[in-house]
């Protein structure tokens, strides 16, 4: 269930959420930390002076890398990560092993920004979600759109990519999510992606929610 995401739809992403250097950033499925590095390499490219030079402070930079976090279940990803950010300057990199999906430790944690492309598959017999989630379900990807939208700041913004048929499900859980983003005017976007972007990983047809 690990797909890597291109670099062009991540790069995209974040060009649209427009991360800010005082903002805090987490990616709750980082893999390898790929939203993080973007996000980090986007708010450099947009603090420079007219020659070129980088307007950000020591102190600046020492927020970032205090702001950005990420989690992983796998240790071999929460490693990779950890490196990645590390060869990018991040000196203590804050990527934790952690189950987003059934774990209570961090559900207090908000953010300005979230960035995920969260894995889909469902474990057999499903997920056993706590109950601090809006919506009642045990598949995956309705409960990490769940938890992004439980962890936003009130000004907060997301992009997460999602199989299709977040979209267009008829089952209580997908028409029950639908009806939380919008009534509550969260999501303001559905970008549908062509089909295999994530070949060879998947043919899966996906769509990016921005929130």
């Amino acid at each position: 269930g690990q797909f890597r995401t291109p670099r062009h739809i991540i790069d995209m992403m974040v060009d649209i959420i427009a991360p800010q250097k005082n903002e805090s950033i987490l990616d709750p499925a980082c893999g390898t930390a790929g939203f993080l590095i973007s996000a980090y390499k986007y708010i450099e490219a947009h603090n420079r002076d007219k020659d070129g030079n980088s307007t950000l402070t020591a102190d600046d930079k020492n927020r970032m890398i205090a702001n950005f976090g990420g989690y992983d279940i796998s240790p071999d990803m929460v490693r990779l990560s950890r490196v990645n950010m590390y060869l990018h300057g991040f000196t203590q990199p804050k990527i934790s092993e952690y189950d987003t999906l059934t774990s209570l430790d961090k559900w207090d944690d908000k953010y300005d920004v979230v960035l995920a492309n969260p894995p889909f598959m469902t474990p057999k017999g499903g997920i056993i979600p706590h109950n601090r989630y809006r919506i009642s379900a045990k598949r995956s990807e309705v409960l990490f759109v769940d938890y992004i939208a439980e962890h936003l700041n009130p000004t907060g913004r997301a992009a997460v990519i999602v199989p299709e048929g977040i979209v267009f499900q008829s089952a209580t859980a997908y028409k029950n999510l639908r009806k939380y983003l919008v009534d509550d005017g969260l999501l303001y976007a559905v970008i549908s992606l062509p089909a295999g972007v994530f070949n060879p990983y998947s043919g899966v047809k996906t769509s990016i929610l921005l929130m």
